[in-house]
């Protein structure tokens, strides 16, 4: 059995559960445990070849670095072992190819390799506490940097096991290290130690998980394509043609083996009129298919196209028609033509046939396919859309716009099989709380709608009330238990809309309302959701002209050292001056213009304006200007805003780009491109409103930020019971471990300012100093340089 495979000895299932889990084991089926973890093993050990080579040179650069050391026993037994274990496992990873033949031993094989490895660690830890003890404090650092880099080392490919015998001894190595001077037992140190070695073995817990569902897929892949293969020989195998031939009475003559095969009779059997022996064959009762055809009632005559075409004496080709009772039902393709005699009278029919039942099958399923939904088999979004135009054509209809609560922590917590899953007995139940005329679909995603023709507003709410009481309760689907909800948008036609289109958009209006209200609920449509889009168009279209007929503008507000008060930044935030409606705020149009596609050039407008006006500021004052989401993932976001940086003639270095830290977490990677480019210009880089989002540690780590701006919603509640303060401070003390400064906005009280002088070279920003201000009153503002927390003043 293989170490994926074996159970953990005594213990309590949850343990054993979590064991599991952490090593993969649940997430390989137990006939493809052996060889993933052989699979794995083997990765390891092609790793292992080189990393052998790599550790023995690092421990000979050590003993010559440090060969003053030698002499002392402890330190030369322990660069012995360490050695002589890199030389085993080089030994085991060479032989691998061989090794794996003996399938008895791999088991054996596998555990003494993790032994060895475990031995390695140890020796490593060992031998870099006994040079960090013996050399003098300068040269500490360094044998601190090997152990790090050491850690990191286990985060690539292998069993997780292997990876753990090595990285358990030094991890304890690495700890014990510290102790041996008070400048490495610092707090800070010892934190950045565990955080680091945690993230390792987060890293190296999920890699493994990665690897074992990689390897499953993998195997599982080969599996289905084995299979895939052998049912395409075997069709081919099996669609063989044959020949049949007709006298001028239709009877069938010198029928071929092939043709006896296919029909399963002897071919001595075979005989008779032609329609007479397929129905025999077991499609339908011959004598009623001869009577309804003489009275001409075609529709229960499977065979009526053949009939026709033989009574008018046409060729025909590929007419399909059905052999076998119904439960065995298969189907024959024809194709024949007339034969003529000598005397050109007509002779009987002569063709070929053969058995499409693998195609006529598959062909159904395309058929189904382009108008269901494959997952669910609900009707997919454009058949839904003909249904719905039919049934409002002749008569009134309820819309229902389904939509799943926290479907997505699901699919993320448990992985898109289990989400799959998930979404049939959704469809499941859906059925079920329809009525038989009522129509069901799915439109994409865990998104659905119900067609009700002839539907009411009561008969609408009480059906949504139904769908949300039959989808709410939990879901047991593979050994665990989910919850989910509902939330539904109801219009109703004529009374909201006159097309399926026109219904189906309005529903979604609701949807979006009743998620406002609250998870689990039903909305229904009303003429001011309606009205709430077209102004909202109408302010899209109004962007357009307010860039070009200048209607934007700025303020800007100012960013102070808060202990000193003096002007160190200010930040642009852009207006814009409706001819209509007066000043507008960023928060009404911003994602109106990124929604049309104009964001791109409301950035530049700001850009060109700010850059502008920092021109006439001094030049130790930098500006910061906020930038969208979704401009950083345009490709030529840097090009554009570089342009306008060059035009302006300010100096790169003295603008800072601001990103909200939500932006954060969708970030691909043109984003962190288009942000590299423009730190490589010379701008600085901060996160924006930090604190309210989960920006990925991984993401503040490769990506170099300059400068974290606190929100303002921790600044506010300084000064009230609670644990902002708290948090304020483990942000700053974050920061500073990561070498970024910091910018607190919402600054509005010297209460707050108090508070946060406890912390040395902070920036902060909020309207204790100032509001956002005019350009003219701002360069008065800034002729004064120090700014004395009379922001009302400046209000």
């Amino acid at each position: 059995m293989s170490d994926l495979s074996r159970p953990s000895p005594g213990g309590p299932a949850a343990l054993r559960g979590v064991i599991r889990a952490l090593l993969g084991a649940d997430a390989v089926p137990r006939h493809l445990a052996e060889s993933v973890a052989i699979e794995g093993f083997e990765l390891r050990a092609r790793l292992t070849r080189v990393a052998s080579l790599v550790g023995m040179g690092i421990a000979i650069v050590l003993a010559v670095d440090f060969r003053a050391t030698l002499h002392r026993p402890a330190v030369a037994a322990s660069l012995a072992v360490l050695l002589l274990a890199c030389l085993v496992l080089f030994g085991v990873a060479a032989a691998w190819p061989a090794l794996r033949r003996r399938r008895s031993d791999l088991l054996l094989i596998r555990i003494a390799f993790n032994g060895v490895t475990a031995v390695l660690g140890t020796a490593w830890a060992v031998y870099l506490n006994l040079l960090i003890r013996a050399v003098p404090p300068d040269s500490q650092g360094l044998l601190i940097g090997v152990f790090i880099g050491l850690l990191s080392s286990v985060i690539s490919a292998g069993p997780l096991a292997t990876r753990l015998a090595f990285w358990l001894p030094l991890t304890a190595g690495a700890f014990a290290a510290l102790r041996v001077s008070a400048s490495l037992w610092q707090p800070a140190i010892v934190i950045t130690l565990a955080l680091y070695s945690a993230f390792v073995l987060f890293t190296m817990v999920v890699l493994n998980r990665r690897m074992v569902e990689h390897g499953v897929s993998t195997f599982e892949l080969r599996r289905i394509n084995e299979t895939i293969q052998m049912l395409l020989r075997d069709f081919e195998d099996n669609a063989s043609d044959w020949l049949w031939e007709t006298d001028a009475r239709l009877n069938l003559v010198h029928p071929s083996p092939r043709l006896a095969e296919a029909a399963r009779r002897d071919a001595t059997a075979i005989g008779g009129n032609l329609f007479t022996f397929l129905a025999s064959l077991g499609a339908t009762d011959a004598s009623a298919a001869d009577t309804d055809a003489a009275d001409g009632n075609a529709n229960s005559d499977p065979y009526a196209e053949l009939r026709r075409q033989i009574g008018l004496r046409r060729p025909f080709r590929d007419l399909l028609v059905p052999v076998g009772p119904a439960d065995d039902r298969r189907w024959w393709s024809l194709t024949g033509k007339p034969t003529l005699d000598h005397h050109g009278l007509f002779a009987g029919y002569r063709g070929v046939g053969s058995d499409v039942t693998v195609a006529h099958s598959s062909r159904q399923r395309i058929d189904f396919l382009a108008r269901h939904d494959p997952l669910t088999e609900l009707l997919n979004r454009a058949a839904f859309g003909v249904l719905a135009d039919q049934a409002l054509a002749t008569a009134g209809a309820a819309m229902l716009y389904l939509d799943l609560d926290q479907f997505k922590a699901v699919n993320d917590s448990y992985g898109h099989a289990l989400g799959d899953s998930l979404l049939r007995a959704v469809a499941g139940r859906l059925r079920g709380a329809i009525r038989d005329t009522d129509i069901a679909a799915r439109l994409g995603g865990d998104e659905f709608a119900v067609l009700l023709p002839g539907g009411s507003r009561l008969d609408a709410t009480s059906m949504a009330d139904r769908i949300i009481e039959r989808l709410s309760p939990p879901y047991g689907l593979d050994g665990m238990t989910v919850e989910i909800g509902v939330s539904i948008g109801i219009a109703l036609a004529p009374e909201d809309a006159d097309t399926s289109d026109a219904l189906l958009r309005n529903a979604d209006l609701a949807l979006y309302r009743a998620k406002q209200r609250g998870r689990g609920a039903w909305q229904l449509f009303d003429q001011a959701m309606d009205r709430q889009v077209q102004t909202q168009r109408g302010l899209r279209r109004d962007i357009r002209r307010a860039l070009n007929d200048r209607e934007l503008f700025l303020e800007y507000q100012p960013i102070v050292d808060l202990r000193s008060r003096r002007l160190r930044a200010v930040e642009a935030l852009v207006r814009w001056r409706h001819p209509q409606r007066g000043v507008i705020g960023p928060e009404d149009f911003i994602a109106i213009a990124e929604r049309g596609g104009l964001i791109g050039a409301v950035t530049r407008h700001v850009l060109a304006e700010a850059a502008a006006f920092a021109l006439r500021l001094p030049p130790e004052i930098s500006i910061s200007i906020n930038l969208s989401a979704l401009h950083l993932r345009e490709a030529l976001q840097f090009d554009q805003i570089s342009a306008v940086i060059a035009a302006s003639g300010l100096d790169p270095r003295r603008i800072e780009f601001e990103v909200t830290e939500t932006a954060l977490l969708s970030t691909d990677d043109r984003t962190i491109d288009n942000l590299r480019r423009l730190r490589a210009l010379g701008c600085s880089i901060a996160i924006d409103d930090f604190g309210t989002g989960f920006a990925a540690l991984s993401t503040l780590r490769t990506f170099p930020f300059d400068r974290l701006k606190i929100d303002r919603s921790f600044i506010r509640e300084l000064d009230r019971p609670g644990n902002a303060a708290q948090i304020v401070r483990a942000i700053i003390e974050f920061s500073r471990t990561l070498g970024l400064r910091v910018t607190v906005e919402g600054v509005e009280t010297e209460a707050h300012a108090a508070a946060l002088l406890a912390y040395p070279d902070i920036d902060a920003q909020g309207y204790l100093f100032s509001r956002p201000l005019s350009g003219d009153r701002l360069l008065v503002l800034a002729a004064s340089g120090v700014l004395a927390g009379t922001g009302a003043a400046f209000g």
